[in-house]
């Protein structure tokens, strides 16, 4: 998505407000998981990118 439209991490982080690492997190799925993604964050991101969850976000059956 942020390739979509042309905003880089830190700008995005500024923007809404949350930590360039955690956003940087959620891109590459680093350790996610043990990671818990706030309703918070969720939120924020479907508003700023006119998405919903969904959109957001791709469930895969471990191997």
């Amino acid at each position: 998505m942020l390739k979509e439209h042309e905003i880089s991490v830190l700008k995005l982080s500024k923007e809404i407000g949350n930590r360039r690492t955690t956003i940087m997190k959620l891109m590459h799925n680093s350790n996610m998981d043990k990671k818990i993604v706030s309703a918070e964050l969720i939120m924020k991101l479907c508003l700023y990118f006119d998405v919903t969850p969904n959109d957001l976000f791709e469930v895969r059956r471990k191997k």
